[in-house]
């Protein structure tokens, strides 16, 4: 198998964990970032966010000379043969893909690069027609453009890059994409060659379609908790059937994230541009949305009103094994408690408030007893599983009050019942 030079534009979740996992397939590596802060930090061997496997598989790879890190476009794009974008394309006023920063990456590519027949590769999620919208931009080069959507999951990233379900490849150029499929040689995972509209569409699609699925899921449970029925039960029963089943097939808080709220909106945006129907994601936005409201309404109904309520939070992550907080369900549900005069303590494994320019009366605990003492109520917004595996006893006896409202669906309710609380479960 040759080794390739390959330069990595944006040293984010992306960019960081398929900079490791390239050079860890034996190809060298340039990670660019106009961070230097965060440059500096890869630099010491300090990782910037919390990813299982990630910091060793860097390390390993630095130390071994297959993985630099620069903020410099030129020293990044010397005798590089491949350009990866993995720059961050968050949500626009419009609900669009704000793409400023890819066009910028773009930009200093066209600057420094040197190299004929540099081939760009496209991994930041992008909008519909950027493989063209680029070609157009280097059109008086030799300049091939591959689509090569991501697909990763924060927490289970450096698994995903190796064992992934689908590598997905749109080009016009078949010998560009050949060359960009011949660099994940020796990875475990079926490789998708198609058309670049079809590539771009296809990660907004995926990501879409698992929002969906949370959002019936959380329907579901309400329809099953109003009518005397088991939500988690249903879906359960639900989730057999081969042809839906189970994963995100759960109700709770509501999705997060970098990317289903994103892409969601992204697709309702585009779905609009090209007159199709639309109605579909906007409605799973709002399902979204309202689960939040729904646990506000739980414990002001059982609390009576929520001013001056101690209200315990664990888990600020918007999902579990990862320290992001982007679009995080929790964040949100605090916000809108501290709005209704609650008086809110947190708890994260891997979150450090401080860090994260949270509200600043929100007071972060170092275990979840000491978050939940003197708690009128316990909300668990986070699917960390010590949070299942928590002494329902001593949570009680640290509790002012007697309600745990579990919205991850984590907490036996009769072991939380034997202890003497109050137990609630979103979906049951």
């Amino acid at each position: 198998m040759g080794k390739e030079r390959v330069a990595i534009v944006g040293a984010g979740h992306v960019g960081l964990v398929y900079a490791a996992g390239l050079a860890e397939l034996g190809h060298h590596v340039d990670l660019l970032d106009i961070d230097r802060d965060r440059i500096a930090a890869l630099r010491r061997g300090d990782m910037p966010f919390f990813e299982p496997g990630l910091s060793e598989l860097v390390r390993k790879n630095v130390a071994a000379r297959r993985l630099r890190f620069t903020t410099r476009s030129a020293d990044a794009l010397k005798g590089a043969e491949m350009a990866f974008i993995c720059v961050p394309t968050p949500s626009g006023n419009d609900g669009g893909l704000d793409e400023g920063p890819l066009r910028r990456a773009l930009q200093e590519i066209r600057r420094y690069a040197r190299r004929d027949r540099l081939i760009i590769v496209t991994k930041s999620t992008v909008s519909v027609g950027m493989n063209r919208f680029i070609k157009d931009l280097f059109k008086d080069r030799d300049v091939p453009v591959v689509s090569n959507p991501e697909y990763l999951r924060e927490g289970s990233a450096v698994r995903d890059f190796f064992h992934p379900h689908r590598i997905v490849l749109g080009s016009d150029d078949h010998e560009a994409m050949d060359a960009v499929a011949r660099l994940y040689d020796g990875i475990d995972g079926p490789v998708f060659t198609t058309d670049p509209v079809t590539a771009e569409l296809s990660k907004l699609a995926s990501n879409a379609f698992l929002a969906l699925k949370i959002s019936f899921a959380n329907s579901i449970a309400r329809i099953a908790s109003k009518n005397g029925g088991d939500g988690a039960e249903t879906l359960r029963i639900v989730g057999t059937d081969p042809r839906i089943g189970s994963q995100h097939l759960r109700a709770g808080l509501g999705f997060g994230g970098a990317c289903l709220p994103k892409d969601l909106a992204a697709m309702e945006h585009l779905a609009r541009r090209s007159a199709a129907p639309y109605e579909l994601f906007t409605a799973a936005q709002g399902i979204n949305r309202d689960q939040r409201r729904h646990v506000l309404d739980l414990l002001t109904t059982r609390l009576d009103s929520l001013s001056g309520r101690r209200i315990a939070v664990l888990g600020l992550a918007f999902k579990a094994d990862t320290d992001d907080v982007r679009e995080s369900p929790s964040l949100a549900l605090i916000s809108e408690l501290e709005d209704a005069g609650a008086i809110v303590t947190a708890h994260d494994p891997k979150v450090r408030l401080r860090d994260r320019r949270a509200r600043p009366a929100t007071a972060q605990k170092r275990t979840a007893l000491a978050a939940a003492k003197g708690a009128d109520a316990v909300v668990i917004a986070t699917e960390w599983p010590q949070y299942g595996s928590l002494d329902l006893a001593k949570l009680r006896r640290a509790m002012a009050g007697d309600l745990i409202v579990d919205a991850r669906g984590l907490v036996d309710p009769k072991a939380a019942r034997r202890a003497g609380l109050q137990h609630i479960s979103i979906g049951s």
